[in-house]
């Protein structure tokens, strides 16, 4: 199934709201080693996705792994001109990962990377000047605390996905949107971008069930009432003996169970 373009715009809209204050990483040689065995980690396998076959354009996805080379969130940074083009960029990211594991010094939890993708009809590469590592900027203050609030929200939605037994093999662009309030307690939640399977969508609405409680937000916000809409591709397509990024359902309850007998 493609993403739609409602989809991308928000994601374009969301990607916007948090990477402003950013800077490109200082290059130490460990860095650079890992960028490098990072780029060829996405290349390693240059046909393109069935989306963007008999194309040429270049986009840019800009993508957040953890300190595991786990995939948290993926968006377009910059279009290719072609929504074909865009999907498959964005597949491209999603379907590498995890990705090489971050060197020891670069402290954060999370990594924000850009990387250019070239299409030339039925191949893709990266090039010049590659991929990016981005940072916060002590000289253009701290970042807007909304934004990074909305960020760990996101991140936290993410790595709270598991994948309905039933619907293996399908896949699907989602969208939540969910009210929290001032303690981080969860008050409402609707899809807004649905995959065409009520197993997916169902899938979907529980990532953010199960990432119950939310941070709270930033003690000066506005509102008693914060909304979010964070978007996920579900993607139960057998990949390298596993189902993507996903877990199987029953493999995340056996494990409940094994830790929580009795309770």
């Amino acid at each position: 199934m493609q993403m739609k373009f409602p989809l991308v715009a928000a994601l374009l809209g969301w990607l916007a709201a948090f990477p402003a204050h950013a800077q490109t990483e200082p290059q130490s040689e460990t860095v650079k080693a890992w960028k490098a065995k990072l780029t060829a980690h996405i290349v390693r396998n240059r046909d393109l996705p069935p989306e963007g076959r008999g194309q040429t354009g270049e986009a840019k996805v800009a993508f957040g792994i953890d300190r595991f080379g786990k995939l948290i969130w993926r968006a377009l940074a910059m279009s290719a001109g072609s929504r074909p083009l865009d999907v498959a960029a964005l597949d491209i990211i999603a379907r590498v990962q995890p990705f090489p594991v971050p060197p020891p010094e670069l402290k954060e939890t999370s990594l924000t990377l850009t990387v250019p993708i070239a299409f030339n009809g039925r191949q893709f590469e990266v090039p010049s000047p590659g991929l990016e590592l981005s940072k916060p900027d002590p000289a253009s203050g701290p970042p807007d605390a909304m934004a990074v609030w909305r960020k760990e929200v996101t991140e936290r939605v993410w790595r709270n996905g598991t994948f309905p037994p039933g619907a293996i093999g399908q896949r699907g662009d989602a969208g939540v949107t969910f009210v929290v309030n001032r303690s981080g307690k969860l008050i409402s939640s609707a899809l807004v971008e649905s995959t065409g399977s009520p197993l997916l969508d169902a899938a979907a609405l529980k990532m953010v069930e199960r990432s119950e409680p939310f941070p709270n937000p930033p003690s000066d916000a506005k509102e008693d009432l914060q909304r979010v809409t964070v978007f996920m591709t579900l993607d139960g397509t057998p990949r390298n003996g596993g189902l993507g990024p996903w877990e199987d359902e029953t493999k995340v309850k056996a494990k409940l169970n094994s830790i929580c007998r009795g309770c």
